[in-house]
């Protein structure tokens, strides 16, 4: 029976009314924007070495992923018609874990919807599957799986875009390893070595896992195409890897990963006693919202954030809430749009019950403000330090409250567009920015 019972929370309970809720102004970050200048010219030059490691009628596979990649569906297509030109057979293969429920059906639909990728698209077929065969073990026990379709085709060409991970640091984090071991090692290979990473750490487990990929028969891998991007979404980089020396992809897609970290984008302060994230999802990071962001990734000290009002979730996530376990709060109907399935799937993978935990449910948006302003050692609420964004990886505009203004205008890298202006509640108390 579902839970009828409803947050009484009001303003004699917090204290504050729609009133005293703090004035907001719009500001722009200058943020670093270098982009590829003619994206498919760069695509069919990265691509060109490595079509030495592709014969005639060989069936090549071209990996997909999960994530929202920038101009995703315009390199596979061009990956695609390069291979095809160079006499191969290529089919996409969906290269993410246990995305999509750990479907087949599933996960095509994830490349459909999170990248435009279609057989229409792309110009090729797309071949699904959950099947896996274990290639060989790691010196500390860790099986390592892969993709039947991957293993049992001529070739891989594995095309992935690097960026720093959510949950750990290392030489590499998030990228071509990461896909060859855990997306290619479908949902049966992601769970194990999450499992694994519960004693071990990710970072080295992907370090020695990538190492049996590489050096397998099968797979075959003839090369891979690894994208960068810009913090406005955008392909700022394309660069064929190595992959027929282990040591020789971790040192480029390393040097990848250090341009990655210096375009990741920021929130613009350090300290903040609220952040309001209108959407959260698999599309904007693997963990719903990017703890690099947020200050959430383990070793990092800021920024502060004293409590995340999440209000919902992505069309692209396909109902996957993860990350609503990072949050604080979240509007009660926020529920209905949950695919627990697909969430908890994702979890029980990840090994991270934490990520799909259900916060603090209001049932309108000024008791979320309300929330915000009560838990805090400030009682003046026009003290309140509050950010609202779109999402983490759209940084670029954002609302800040008025308590932030002075620092705004003192940093250079900001512009501020607008004066403050109170938040505007309809007669539901939903809120919409000034």
């Amino acid at each position: 029976m579902q839970n009828a019972t409803r947050f009484l929370l009001d303003t004699s309970h917090a204290g504050v009314g729609p009133g005293d809720v703090p004035a907001l102004f719009k500001l722009r970050q200058r943020l670093p924007r270098p982009v590829e200048p003619d994206l498919i010219a760069a695509v069919r030059r990265e691509i060109a070495p490595i079509l030495a490691n592709v014969e005639p009628g060989q069936r090549i596979a071209v990996t997909g992923s999960s994530r929202g990649i920038a101009n995703l569906a315009v390199v596979v297509r061009e990956c695609v018609s390069a291979l095809r030109g160079a006499g191969a057979d290529p089919f996409v293969v969906p290269a993410m874990g246990s995305h999509g429920g750990a479907t087949p059906e599933g996960q095509v639909r994830v490349l459909e919807d999170t990248n435009g990728i279609t057989e229409e698209s792309v110009g090729c077929r797309i071949e699904s599957s959950m099947e896996v065969v274990r290639i060989g073990t790691t010196g500390t026990g860790f099986p390592v799986f892969q993709d039947r379709l991957c293993h049992d085709a001529d070739g891989v060409l594995a095309v992935n875009r690097v960026k720093p991970h959510t949950g750990f640091t290392e030489r590499v984090e998030s990228g071509i390893c990461k896909m060859l071991v855990i997306g290619m090692g479908k949902q049966a290979g992601a769970s194990k070595i999450h499992q694994q990473a519960l004693r071990l750490g990710m970072g080295r487990l992907v370090l020695e896992a990538t190492r049996i990929v590489v050096e397998s028969a099968r797979p075959r891998l003839v090369g891979a195409v690894a994208l960068v991007e810009n913090a406005f979404k955008e392909t700022a980089l394309v660069r064929g890897i190595p992959v027929g020396r282990h040591e020789a992809l971790i040192e480029a897609e390393s040097a990848l990963l250090e341009q990655a970290y210096t375009l990741l984008p920021r929130l613009p302060f350090d300290d903040l006693d609220g952040l309001i994230v209108d959407e959260i999802g698999k599309n904007v990071s693997g963990s719903g919202m990017d703890t690099n962001v947020i200050g959430k990734k383990d070793g990092l000290t800021k920024p502060r954030i004293g409590a995340i009002y999440v209000r919902g979730l992505t069309e692209g996530t396909h109902g996957n809430a993860v990350g609503l376990g990072n949050a604080d709060i979240m509007p009660r109907s926020l529920l209905g749009q949950v695919d627990l399935n697909s969430t908890y799937m994702n979890a029980f993978t990840a090994k991270r019950l934490s990520i799909c935990k259900v916060p603090m449910l209001v049932e309108n948006e000024l008791q979320a403000l309300q929330v915000l302003l009560n838990f805090r050692a400030e009682e003046d609420p026009a003290s309140l330090r509050l950010a609202w964004i779109r999402n983490t990886s759209m940084l670029d505009e954002l609302w800040a409250s008025e308590a932030l203004l002075d620092e705004a205008r003192a940093d250079s890298s900001i512009e501020v567009l607008s004066a403050p202006a109170r938040i505007v509640f309809d007669n539901a108390l939903v809120m919409t920015a000034p």
